[in-house]
């Protein structure tokens, strides 16, 4: 989306305020003799021919957050995949050994070399453009600063402090700072050259606020995405950073797949990269490792760049590889996709607590207290399902007070259901039927789903579909026995028993081969809901978790 008006006028109004501010002073301290001879009006004037200092585009909230769970190194990739000009700023390494991820919009301040004229006429106090600049810090931004050296100091303590009271979310420079000790005490992360003890008047002055600056080699606007960690300080253009963010997530998820696969089974990295050919080869190692991961590596064409991609680096008009061609186009990585990380933990989870709570119940108000009383009882994975009043409520308010917990979505029959799941905090999804798109769905962003299934067959065929986790329901005659043959038969399945587990026959069905279990009813009885009894279904889920140990 575009700027709003007030956008607009806050990038505008450091730069133009101050260059006008100069013009007239410099216009009053001279003698008048025809207008064009006041050089500063005339800059002035000029100043308004240039291009916007922001782009069009702004980085929402949401994909501010989202670049910054990236790795610099997979932004830089990005980048580089698309044929821009590199991003990093050169030099600048962080403060503080292990300091906190940076992520924030940039507000930047440039510096001019000290001369008598520009001491004499940049704006004093508050109006100065390096204090113009702190004020526009809103708990989102991060400072960028342009120095005419290396070593010469952009700032410390007192200067400083205003940023830390502001809730900046870091400063950049290719400059250095003073004050080391006090700086990291504020807290926030900070990507210098260098520190020094000297004065920095003496050398340049801060003389506009929020226009386009050289920070380390690296072009910067106003509002472009500022990402650092360990390996330094990075600049997403704001023009391409949904773009970037996609292909750079989709290069992570094949990182992790190769980096998983090369610790379980040690061997030289060369079996898989280096992936240059602008696609993954079909039938390569490469190829048949992402298949076996329930992945289509046809999706992951644009995880590589072109051949000659590099070549175009720095080069206006460089053609660019991009990761769709059209609106509308398909596109396999979104902003919804997990990080192999993300999926195996949750697969993990369910491997190690093999219990979950599942809540269905018309009653209005009770799903959020339902919940807590089981997992006050030691549910760790719990199920709201759609069909629960307050379900996705519930899921936000667990997705940020409860992360011990892992906390999914049921009931989920389109792709439009799993986005608003995902949307709220999911961390796997859960249908009561084999919907395809939404499994396939689920397998192209690497979400944990678990459709529900009713035969071997489909069991195999939600598997082959891309669902880690098949579940079973509703329930069938035999109970374990069922479970125990179809396990022996497809080892490979992860069979989930949702309808009929009772708590005296979880052990048999966990030691007959099941992977979870699912407890609704016996976990959530209609009577203690409706009665708010949730000191019963404590003491019930503490049943349930003795009876999975037990197996």
């Amino acid at each position: 989306t575009g700027p709003t008006v007030l956008d607009t006028v806050r990038t505008m109004s450091g730069s133009l305020r101050s260059l006008a501010r100069r013009a007239f002073a410099a216009a009053a301290v001279r003698p008048v003799a025809a207008a064009p001879k006041a050089p500063y009006a005339h800059m002035a004037l000029r100043a308004m021919a240039t291009g916007p200092a922001a782009s069009a585009v702004k980085i929402s909230d949401e994909l501010l957050e989202k670049l910054g769970s990236l790795s610099t190194q997979a932004l830089i990739d990005g980048l580089w995949v698309m044929g821009w000009p590199t991003s990093h700023i050169m030099g600048a390494r962080p403060l503080t050994e292990g300091q906190k991820k940076m992520v924030g919009r940039a507000v930047t301040i440039q510096f001019a070399a000290a001369r008598p004229d520009i001491a004499a006429d940049k704006p004093g106090g508050t109006e100065s453009p390096e204090y113009e600049a702190f004020e526009l810090v809103n708990g989102k931004e991060v400072i960028v600063m342009s120095s005419v050296g290396p070593w010469e100091s952009v700032g410390g303590d007192i200067k400083f402090l205003r940023l830390h009271q502001n809730g900046v979310r870091g400063l950049v420079t290719d400059g250095s700072v003073r004050d080391t000790g006090v700086l990291r005490d504020y807290g926030f992360p900070v990507f210098s050259i260098s520190t020094t003890p000297r004065q920095g008047p003496h050398v340049h002055q801060p003389w506009s606020c929020n226009t386009v600056i050289n920070c380390g080699g690296v072009v910067v606007r106003p509002g472009d995405a500022i990402v650092g960690d360990d390996d330094g300080a990075v600049v997403i253009p704001a023009a391409v950073a949904r773009e970037v963010y996609d292909i750079a997530h989709s290069r992570e998820i094949v990182e992790d797949i190769v980096k998983q696969e090369l610790t379980e089974n040690p061997g030289p990295p060369g079996k898989f990269y280096p992936f240059m050919s602008g696609k993954i080869k079909p039938e390569s190692p490469l190829w048949k490792l992402i298949e076996s991961k329930g992945h289509d590596p046809k999706k992951f064409k644009h995880t590589a760049a072109r051949p000659g991609a590099r070549a175009g680096v720095g080069v206006p008009g460089a053609p660019r590889a991009r990761g769709r061609v059209g609106p509308g186009a398909p596109r396999s990585i979104s902003s919804y996709t997990q990080t192999g990380a993300s999926y195996d933990h949750v697969l993990q989870k369910f491997a190690e607590h093999k219990a979950c709570a599942v809540l269905r119940t018309p009653i209005e108000g009770a799903c959020t207290p339902a919940m807590d009383a089981a997992v006050a009882g030691g549910f760790k994975l719990v199920e709201f399902t759609l069909t629960t009043p307050g379900c996705l409520d519930s899921v936000a308010e667990y997705a940020a007070n409860r992360p011990e917990v892992l906390t999914g979505v049921g009931t989920v029959m389109s792709v439009d259901d799993a986005k608003r799941a995902m949307d709220a905090g999911a961390k796997f999804i859960v249908s009561p039927v084999i919907v395809p798109e939404v499994v396939q769905w689920c397998a192209e962003n690497m979400i944990v789903c678990a459709p529900g299934c009713q035969t071997p067959t489909e069991m195999v065929q939600a598997w082959k579909l891309g669902a880690p986790i098949q579940k079973l329901f509703p329930g069938v005659m035999g109970g374990p026995n069922w479970v125990k043959a179809v396990s022996a038969a497809l080892p490979m399945l992860r069979i989930n028993p949702t309808s009929g587990v009772e708590i005296d026959t979880a052990a048999d069905y966990l030691r007959a081969g099941a992977g979870s279990l699912g407890f609704v009813a016996p976990a959530f009885p209609p009577d203690l809901v409706a009665n708010k009894d949730w000191d019963g279904i404590a003491e019930i889920a503490r049943k349930i978790q003795a009876a999975v140990k037990s197996a």
